[in-house]
């Protein structure tokens, strides 16, 4: 109790742990009265988030009780509507065998019934004290020790079944008393439902508050005082959305709370009841749903919810007054799916002549390939009737499709692959980038000798600080292909050698070139000697044989070029002999 005073002062989100190890029935009701009069938010989110969970915690049926009565009294609609979830959470049916008479047979055949099994929580026994007889008191631990199973819910299957009869008899009321709070009521609770409260079909009819509020004028359910059972020759699949009070539910203002059903549920069967009200009961006005209420549809997991989506999305009205905005967020959020069918009516809808440059460069920048595509497309129809700027198109540098990411880098370096836009602070982005095609796409356009970066001494230092090894590599492959270096400082090049020679995770042609760059960089400049030494060092104990061998000849062709580095080598290569010539 301590530990829990404290947690709960605290506001410590230990709290409802340390709240379901207490099982004294005296401890529980001081507590709750507390606990009840506490006006803090976070102590009302602490009830909600109890009951959210498994109701399993010997000796709290009398905190579930006091909650019950105590919300019920306040007239507090949204936690009742948490007990009217948690309470149909605990009654759960299932099958059993049943001999069933055939009167045509004269015999019995095999059927099923649903019976709710004997659940309650027990309390964990750890012993009683007895009497020795001898003025001592010894602790009896009783055989067998009786522990609480994990599907075990607190109460007897007959206590479930009234205060599940009672909930709804508040919302029932609520219905008659106030029809707005109903509606609102029984929407929030609705949207705490979850797939895993309708595991199997009897789970489905063993929610009572949720069959009464959905389904309640159906012909295929009969209500008895305890439990919903299928009528006669019915089955689960014929189930129609029946709510009850469908008055109610008819109004022109519960269209929002229907599509707020489907777009947030957290259980299918809901959102299909909801899906079934809005086609049945709101045909024409389902059509006219505002864009902000759409996109949730489109970008919903659920593949039944996406259908509903786009059958409305065929329909809407405005699409070819829709906002530009208001299509690049629909891109944005709609799910894949989906995407193919947004993309084409994007096409038919959206004239290229409505969306500004940065528009189309975000579109062709897009993840998705239908949208990449079509911005691209249109971006090379705008770069025709007005020449895009150097730093516009460094902008597609952050292509995100992968599909077109080559193609769009290939045209962008073209375009400014001139005189008038040619900029070696816009080229870079495209070697920069974290996309892997993008910058193989640029250092073939690098490669070719017809290019204006091919001969920019600018472009390559700052291409020497590149933190991309792939760069690096073709960087090496490039120089060693090269009649000559361009005209760029030979030293800003130590940095490619280094990180080529030292990437131990790997070996290949390209350290090999990297060393020979940098014999001839040494032979040329002594002075660089001092820095460059050191990774030839590492070369030569390298564990790759050929990379050892290229090393040991290009510090022997040091030594005899530049006789003056030997001490320098000896100092770096102490281990390593030679015979004076």
């Amino acid at each position: 109790m301590l530990i829990l005073e404290r947690h709960f002062a605290s506001e410590d989100d230990r709290f409802l742990e340390e709240w379901s190890k207490i099982h004294s029935a005296t401890l529980i009701a001081e507590f709750t009265n507390r606990w009840l009069a506490d006006e803090r938010p976070w102590a009302r989110q602490q009830v909600v988030l109890y009951l959210q969970q498994d109701l399993n915690f010997s000796g709290h049926e009398i905190f579930v009780k006091r909650l019950f009565r105590h919300f019920e009294a306040a007239r507090d609609n949204r936690m009742m509507g948490h007990l009217m979830v948690a309470l149909d959470r605990i009654v759960r049916r299932c099958r059993r065998p049943a001999n069933a008479p055939s009167a045509e047979a004269g015999e019995s055949m095999q059927a099923e019934r649903l019976f709710a099994t004997p659940n309650k929580t027990r309390r964990e026994q750890t012993g009683r004290m007895k009497e020795t007889g001898t003025g001592k008191w010894a602790r009896v631990v009783p055989m067998p020790d009786l522990r609480n199973n994990p599907t075990n819910r607190l109460f007897r299957q007959k206590t479930r079944n009234y205060l599940r009869r009672r909930v709804w008899r508040y919302f029932r009321w609520l219905s008659v008393s106030d029809s707005e709070a109903y509606l609102d009521s029984v929407t929030d609770s609705l949207l705490l439902y979850r797939d895993a409260d309708f595991q199997t079909g009897e789970n489905v009819i063993d929610n009572w508050s949720l069959m009464h509020a959905c389904y309640f004028h159906s012909n295929v359910l009969q209500f008895g005082p305890a439990h919903a059972e299928l009528a006669e020759g019915r089955w689960l699949g014929s189930l129609v959305a029946s709510p009850y009070r469908p008055d109610l539910w008819q109004q022109a203002d519960s269209i929002d709370r229907l599509i707020r059903i489907v777009s947030d549920s957290q259980s299918s069967l809901v959102r299909i009841w909801a899906m079934e009200l809005l086609k049945r009961e709101h045909p024409q006005a389902v059509r006219e749903i505002r864009m902000e209420q759409l996109t949730p549809l489109l970008s919903h997991s659920d593949g039944r919810v996406q259908e509903f989506g786009l059958e409305l999305f065929r329909q809407y009205p405005e699409l070819v007054a829709l906002p530009v905005l208001s299509w690049l967020e629909l891109i944005g959020k709609c799910g894949p799916a989906t995407l193919a069918v947004i993309c084409e009516s994007l096409k038919a809808h959206l004239a290229a002549a409505r969306l500004e440059t940065s528009e189309l460069l975000q579109l062709a920048t897009a993840e998705p390939a239908p949208v990449a595509e079509f911005g691209f497309e249109m971006l090379q129809q705008r770069h025709e009737e007005k020449l895009l700027s150097a730093e516009e198109l460094m902008t597609l540098s952050r292509a995100g499709c992968e599909a077109i990411a080559e193609s769009l880098t290939t045209w962008a370096l073209r375009q400014l692959d001139n005189e008038t836009h040619y900029l070696a602070r816009a080229v870079v982005e495209f070697f920069d980038c974290l996309s892997l095609s993008i910058r193989s796409a640029a250092m073939d356009w690098l490669e070719d000798p017809e290019t204006h970066g091919h001969h920019d001494p600018i472009l390559w230092a700052m291409l020497t600080e590149t933190p991309h090894e792939d760069v690096r590599l073709r960087l090496v492959e490039c120089l060693n292909r090269r009649t000559s270096l361009p005209a760029v400082n030979a030293k800003s090049l130590t940095h490619i050698w280094c990180s080529v020679l030292l990437g131990v995770h790997r070996g290949g042609r390209s350290k090999l070139n990297a060393m020979t760059q940098i014999q001839s960089a040494i032979l040329a400049s002594p002075a660089r000697a001092a820095a460059l030494l050191p990774v030839l060092s590492v070369a030569v104990r390298s564990l790759r044989a050929p990379e050892r061998r290229s090393a040991l000849a290009a510090v022997a062709t040091i030594i005899v070029q530049r006789p003056e580095l030997q001490p320098a080598i000896r100092q770096h290569l102490p281990e390593l002999q030679w015979t004076e010539p």
